[in-house]
């Protein structure tokens, strides 16, 4: 089979390493848009039982990976001074870089192709490919091109957002709220790698226009937050990357696949960032792809896609509805 994927984030890659894996004769082309060592964001997050399926299903992969995680048991609620603690959780923080250049390199060893810089307008182009991957994100352009088939709805959620990262150490995934004469923020942090944490802010609408961040780019952003958060930061800066404010997209379809096409990560469900999901939805996501379609594809890829999406419907479902709670 020739199969084409179009996005190469950490979904689309693994779904790639885990396909040509189990079917070494089959054709896959990873299609991504960035360069190779483009990423956006910081750290990304997992937890125990997704660590173990990782493990389970490609051991090289992972054996690189354990290398980069920073480990964590707790969730951290700060608030007036006052600290909830809730351990026993599980989870792993990892920089998305360094996610992509091992997920790449093994994508390679295996003999997959990868072009970078390749931007995929309409899934028409790949008409020589017995399957299409949608693997494209958020703003997915190959669920876009059938939205009369994949029935997307894309709500956007009223608070605003920017994703930055900091150098304060961080032994929890730990939530800052933090009120202003204009309305309660909230700071979402955890660590990723020594010396390197993610910290997303979010605020209601109100404040964050009350505050003038409507009138401020990354930079001064980040000065202002860090005026405002200076107890928590305790000295250290706030960086950015791509670092806009943002209000988020939370999609569902209800039609995962349209004829040999397929939808995969953020293209077909997004989970709210507070609980540290959308690549592990993703990934496990990506897992199940690849088992169906190597067991049911060649001999019908319906059987395959309904299998993918009977396995990985109600899961995705679930965590889409524990993050908008």
């Amino acid at each position: 089979m020739k199969i084409a994927v179009v996005g190469g984030g950490p979904g689309g890659l693994y779904f790639a390493l885990l396909t040509k894996k189990a079917r070494p004769d089959w054709d896959i082309v990873v299609f991504e848009q960035n360069r190779a060592d483009d990423t956006f964001g910081f750290g990304v997050v997992f937890s125990d039982e997704t660590l173990g399926e990782f493990l389970d299903r490609d051991p090289q992969s992972y054996d690189e990976l354990k290398t980069a995680f920073a480990y964590w048991d707790d969730i951290i609620i700060r608030y007036k001074g006052e600290e909830a603690r809730c351990g026993g959780n599980g989870f792993a923080g990892c920089s998305r870089i360094a996610l992509l250049n091992i997920l790449q390199a093994r994508c390679r060893a295996l003999g997959v192709d990868l072009r970078f810089q390749t931007v995929v307008e309409h899934p028409t182009s790949l008409a020589g490919y017995d399957i299409v991957v949608g693997a494209d994100g958020v703003a997915s352009r190959v669920r876009e091109r059938f939205k009369d088939r994949f029935r997307p709805e894309v709500r956007m959620n009223r608070n605003k957002f920017a994703w930055m990262g900091s150098t304060r150490p961080l032994d929890a995934f730990t939530y800052f709220f933090k009120e202003t004469a204009h309305g309660v923020i909230c700071a979402h942090t955890y660590q990723y790698q020594a010396g390197m944490g993610t910290w997303v802010i979010e605020m209601g609408p109100e404040t964050w226009s009350a505050l003038g961040f409507a009138d401020m780019d990354e930079e001064a952003s980040a000065r202002t937050l860090e005026a405002i958060f200076a107890e928590e930061l305790a000295g250290h800066p706030l960086i950015v990357n791509r670092s806009l404010w943002r209000n988020f997209p939370r999609v569902s379809c209800e039609r995962w696949w349209h004829d040999n096409i397929v939808l995969l990560g953020d293209a077909k469900a997004t989970a709210h960032y507070s609980i540290g999901s959308g690549t592990k939805l993703a990934m496990e996501c990506a897992i199940a792809l690849a088992d169906a379609i190597t067991a049911k594809a060649e001999a019908s890829l319906p059987t395959a896609f309904e299998a993918y999406e009977g396995a990985r419907r109600t899961a995705v479902e679930v965590t889409q509805h524990n993050a908008d709670v």
